[in-house]
């Protein structure tokens, strides 16, 4: 035999030696695995050992645990198993009885010596784990044994309160707190690279970085609209106006989330209603979400009905999002209730002292590269449009449907009519002109409402105007209706057309 073949053969044998032991172990594995007490007493009765690992290092009191087993867990105890042993993935029994939210278990393992402060490799603890669970038991009695109520995790650094606060679990929020949680203790803020316009097309260039996380335990109750969360941690003193990474308060999250009596619960301790930290307020958030309730509570806690759009909310590339988008900075919350067809939104808001009258404020043109942006000198090239011209222009939808027809395009006619008339209502001028000198018949005519030009005729709006091209909103009309369509929807009403009902009150052809 050569010195190769020796080598090998030793090795060989070493590892048929080293798989002989562990078969001869794995018996209380696969006994703890199955369940199987009894077949467990035995095996440890006749000396196997109680730590043996299978190949991801699980021991048997990994799989007692996993299956909630309190009789054979005790077995193991008894053998003095090791209760702090972890798997190849850092999972310690006591993290696994916290997963399942078994207190009974947590209890037995705690008595049994495991520390309760024993982290997975991103230093997610059994409180934390248990936090998440809801078991407000277990997390009473990781407390009573020493448990760190404020350590993080470094994934997202983030504490057992929240993770109660996110998960909605009250009663072990309640618990936390009492044991010293800190209610001021933040998430990780990460940077991302989102978009203002969620288009197909320049996203690159049109990004915008922003702060993600920076949430404390309320705001974490506020996304999710949880009113006894926030209830016990305001109770506990928690800073009402604190803001997150983006610097939107619980308020403005509670509001742009679809939680108006989260909303209101603020709005009653005290929330500042106009924090426009992250460019945008409650106000503008409750427009967004056609929230006419939050809308009215806003305006009777001092909420300004003139604070214009700052910056838009950034989003996901072609996204569904609830978002504020690039075009409507500068508007008032009416031009937004117009522009989102909200009629008695904007009924809401003149009550509250809005001014109807103004309009969006001239949008700037943008480099479309990169390296042109030091030296490039913006100027106006649209804006100034009326908040008839917003109910005309505008989309109930808010535009979160990338490319889908509108499934009612009678209806979404007779909500931008309605917008209209609510307008009109409110002295809004019919033949105000914006930027491109178009007026809200040009606007009408453009995109084929009928019913809205007639409207509009009836009401003295001028039929013959001249737009900035010359154009009448007769020449706009019967562009529009013989504008191929490259799509395989249409969203044209029945009846007359905007064209016809335009020549029922004398309009005519530019002479261009």
């Amino acid at each position: 035999m050569t010195k190769g073949t020796r080598i090998v053969a030793i090795t060989l044998a070493a590892f048929i030696a080293t798989s002989a032991a562990r078969a001869e172990s794995l018996p209380l594995i696969e006994a703890a695995r199955y369940q199987d007490a009894a077949m467990m007493q035995t095996l440890l009765s006749d000396g196997v050992d109680p730590d043996s690992r299978q190949a991801d290092g699980a021991t048997a009191i990994h799989w007692t645990v996993y299956n909630e087993n309190v009789e054979a867990l005790a077995l193991l105890i008894a053998a003095d198993a090791d209760v702090n042993a972890v798997n190849r993935l850092g999972a310690s029994p006591l993290y696994l009885a916290a997963k399942s939210g078994n207190a009974e278990l947590i209890e037995q393992l705690l008595e049994a010596g495991a520390n309760p402060n024993v982290a997975m490799p991103l230093g997610e603890t059994a409180i934390m784990t248990a936090a998440r669970a809801g078991t407000s038991r277990g997390v009473e009695l990781l407390i009573r044994a020493g448990a760190d109520v404020n350590a993080s995790e470094q994934s997202r650094e983030q504490t057992a309160l929240m993770w109660a606060s996110a998960q909605g679990h009250v009663g072990v929020a309640r618990l936390l707190v009492s044991a010293g949680a800190d209610l001021e203790a933040r998430s990780k803020l990460r940077p991302r690279l989102m978009y203002a316009d969620g288009s197909n097309g320049g996203a690159f260039d049109q990004g915008v970085m922003e702060q993600l996380g920076g949430f404390t335990a309320l705001l974490f109750a506020a996304r999710s609209g949880d009113v006894d969360m926030a209830r016990l941690l305001l109770d506990s003193e928690a800073d009402i106006e604190a803001v997150a990474g983006n610097e939107t308060s619980a308020l403005v999250i509670a509001t742009h989330s679809g939680h108006p009596a989260l909303a209101e619960l603020l709005l009653e301790r005290g929330a500042n209603a106009n924090t426009i930290g992250a460019g945008y307020t409650a106000l503008h958030a409750a427009i967004l979400r056609g929230d006419l309730e939050t809308v009215n509570a806003l305006l009777a806690h001092g909420a300004d009905p003139e604070a214009r759009l700052l910056r838009p909310n950034p989003v996901q590339r072609a996204s569904e999002d609830w978002s504020l988008k690039g075009p409507m900075v500068g508007a008032t919350p009416y031009w937004l209730a117009a522009s989102f067809r909200e009629a008695d939104i904007m009924r809401a808001l003149v009550e509250g002292r809005a001014d109807p009258s103004a309009t969006n404020e001239g949008r700037l043109s943008i480099p479309r590269n990169r390296e042109d942006r030091e030296s490039y000198t913006a100027k106006v090239v649209s804006g100034f449009e009326s908040s008839v011209q917003a109910a005309i222009r505008g989309d109930s939808t808010r535009s979160r449907y990338y490319v889908q027809p509108n499934p009612d395009p009678v209806g979404e006619q007779q909500l931008a009519l309605a917008a209209v008339l609510a307008a009109v209502e409110h002295g809004v001028d019919l033949n105000h002109r914006d930027f491109s000198k178009s007026t809200a018949l040009h606007d009408a005519a453009d995109r084929k409402l009928p019913d809205i030009v007639r409207e509009l005729a009836e009401r003295g709006a001028d039929v013959n105007a001249l737009n900035a091209r010359g154009q009448t909103p007769l020449d706009l009309a019967i562009a529009a209706e013989s504008r191929v369509n490259f799509f395989d929807f249409s969203v044209s009403v029945s009846g007359p057309t905007a064209s016809e009902v335009l020549l029922e009150f004398s309009a005519v052809h530019s002479e261009r």
